[in-house]
């Protein structure tokens, strides 16, 4: 966003009363005239005038300006504070008295947040109700109506309409900020894909859930929909987004559903999830070294079996028998077999042919 468009924004942030005062204020003290045509208290005139107080809207904008956060920012920067915003969306807010910004999750990960947050003057804190879990508030006025400028959504998100920034979303194709994004949104909210144990070498599926007021359940099914379209500009596929339980909420006896998609884990696209995306700030969602190795390994034996069906088929179409194509090809008889004669696919293309 341009510098006069983050402004702008930042402006829409205060109520009508709040740009009633910051207007009255511009006006007092920027016009030496005559001011009797204005309806403002003698006291309140005499208070900005003489005793040099201001309204607390201005004193906001002027400590936005003293910051200079109404700039044109450094993809570097925004690569962050996309970061930053996707991990909000994911376990987190912003108060509807715009003073206050909350990040959910382990103490340690969120440690590791607070660099990028002091770039913009601001003191977090962290604190523990839990062992080693917490939450992380920044409480700055100024700070919290920009953060809003750039996507973060104020009080309960489960009962607004809300999209991916659309500065983030309609930005260029894979680019870092997009990719910071997903792995702030991941990092805070995505389930783990640990190794199930009875079977050999597979993975639980990543699944990505939200809650949202009944009212607002198409609301929630675009914003996931924008989430996959992301995650396929990195090649990685999804299953549809579904709804799962309905529940009423206690504290205002109001209905929800949870609405999620689930991240295939097949080798080719938890390679290309890991190598394209991944986790960067948690603890609670880790592949190790050798399991990343093996998993690459795998998945770039699955791109072989890939290319290996589509010539099959083609050599099949040129009356080939599966003895023939196997020497022609170099590759396993058995596999050229289930593939020609019984109409089998590697495990993987089937999924891919049917995700986004």
């Amino acid at each position: 966003m341009e510098k006069q468009e983050i402004r702008k924004r930042f402006l829409e942030t205060f109520n009508v009363r709040d740009m009633k005062e910051i207007n009255d204020y511009n006006v007092i003290m920027n016009n030496s005239k005559s001011i009797r045509n204005y309806k403002i208290s003698k006291d309140r005139i005499y208070n900005w005038k003489k005793r040099g107080t201001k309204p607390l809207s201005i004193q906001v904008i002027q400590e936005a300006e003293r910051r200079n956060y109404f700039r044109n920012y450094k993809i570097k920067e925004l690569e962050w504070l996309s970061y930053l915003i996707g991990y909000n969306l994911g376990d987190g807010n912003i108060s509807r008295a715009l003073d206050k910004t909350w990040f959910y999750g382990v103490n340690t990960d969120l440690e590791k947040m607070i660099k990028h947050l002091v770039k913009f003057e601001v003191k977090p804190k962290i604190y523990t109700y839990k062992i080693n879990n917490g939450k992380m508030v920044v409480s700055c006025r100024v700070f919290t109506r920009l953060f809003k400028c750039f996507g973060a959504i104020e009080g309960d998100k489960s009962t607004r309409n809300y999209n991916v920034p659309e500065w983030i979303y309609n930005g260029k194709r894979r680019s870092k900020i997009k990719k910071r994004f997903l792995q702030g949104m991941f990092d805070a909210e995505l389930s783990n894909p640990k190794l199930m144990k009875k079977k050999r070498f597979s993975f639980q599926t990543m699944s990505f859930y939200m809650c949202k007021e009944i009212n607002y359940i198409e609301s929630g099914k675009n914003y996931l929909n924008q989430l996959k379209s992301l995650l396929y500009e990195f090649n990685i596929t999804s299953t549809d987004v579904k709804k799962e339980r309905e529940y009423i909420r206690k504290r205002d006896n109001t209905r929800h559903i949870q609405l999620y998609f689930i991240i295939h884990t097949n080798y080719i696209n938890l390679s290309n999830f890991v190598k394209n995306i991944g986790f960067l700030y948690t603890s609670k969602r880790i592949i190790n070294k050798k399991t990343t190795k093996e998993i690459h390994k795998l998945a770039e034996l699955n791109k072989l079996k890939e290319l290996k069906y589509k010539e099959a088929i083609e050599l099949r179409k040129k009356g080939l028998s599966a003895y023939k194509i196997a020497k022609e090809l170099n590759f396993s008889k058995d596999l050229i077999k289930s593939w020609i004669y019984k109409n089998r696919k590697p495990n993987h293309l089937s999924k891919k042919s049917n995700s986004s």
